[in-house]
């Protein structure tokens, strides 16, 4: 993210400011604030540039974005006009900017229950904010009637009690894709694998030990992942003698019935195998 600042914490002369301009060094984006560089503002370099320009915090979409959410793209709803305590705010990208726990609740009112687990998600990943502290806050936001309210106790149903963050927006969707299988429970996340004699075999990105089942999802592969994430599933069958389902983003995101189906033979023909002794 580029750097932003104001004149008056530069401390530079209105004479080194300007020449900073002609020199490309950094542009002007609103009257006192500038930005590093000679390139064309982005629309989120303008949102923080109009943040600071204001005196104000960044909110709803902006702040989202700012904390690198999952699902959230920068939308109208960039600052709120309730004010917040000082143990609300953080900066983020040069500019003052609600906490994961604010920023939660002002996106509760703004996205689908779909894209607002998207991100929760990714919010505890980050460690921005916990499941306890908005359960907590579930009572008071529903008697102050803050929308989105009834979204957030949806969502936060859904969760299974301790379940770790998933470890992608990949795996996000995969757990929402499984929720479409009638009688289905929700999986285990993170499922750590160990071999008979108690050592570390693998951690799986999500797996029903109950059918011995588990599913691996194809990301971004860097040189050599493929080879590695071959290996890694090998040694997790010869383990535990559990069925592999593996999917790729494409088949997540863009053929989602399909993948829906596959998953769905898959879970028949694990319920049909008699359970691994070692599982």
């Amino acid at each position: 993210m580029r750097r932003i600042f104001t004149a008056d914490e530069s401390g530079l002369t209105r004479a080194t400011l300007r020449w900073g301009e002609r020199e490309r060094k950094w542009i002007r984006v609103e009257r006192g604030i500038y930005l590093e560089g000679g390139d064309p503002p982005s629309k989120l370099d303008l949102a923080r540039a109009r943040v600071l320009a204001a005196r104000t915090i960044a909110r709803g979409t902006l702040a989202g974005v700012l904390h690198g959410l999952d699902s959230v793209t920068l939308g109208r709803k960039q600052t709120c006009e309730d004010l917040l305590l000082p143990s609300q705010v953080t900066t983020v990208g040069g500019v003052p900017c609600a906490d994961g726990l604010t920023t939660l609740v002002d996106l509760a009112g703004l996205l689908s229950d779909t894209k607002w687990e998207h991100a929760l998600e990714s919010t505890l990943r980050k460690r921005l904010t916990w499941v306890t502290t908005l359960e907590a806050a579930l009572p008071e936001l529903s008697s102050a009637r803050t929308p989105g309210t009834k979204r957030m106790r949806r969502v936060l149903a859904l969760r299974p009690p301790g379940a770790a963050p998933t470890e992608s927006l990949l795996e996000t969707l995969m757990v929402q894709l499984a929720r479409d299988i009638p009688g289905l429970p929700p999986p285990v996340r993170q499922f750590t694998v160990y071999d008979a004699r108690g050592e570390f075999v693998a951690r799986v990105d999500l797996c029903w030990p109950q059918l011995g089942l588990f599913i691996e999802l194809d990301g971004q592969h860097h040189p050599g992942q493929p080879v590695y994430d071959a290996r890694r599933e090998t040694a997790v069958v010869a383990a535990t003698g559990w069925l592999v389902g593996r999917f790729t983003w494409y088949e997540v995101v863009q053929i989602p019935k399909t993948t829906v189906r596959r998953l769905t033979a898959l879970v028949d023909q694990a319920g049909r195998r008699p359970l691994p002794q070692s599982a």
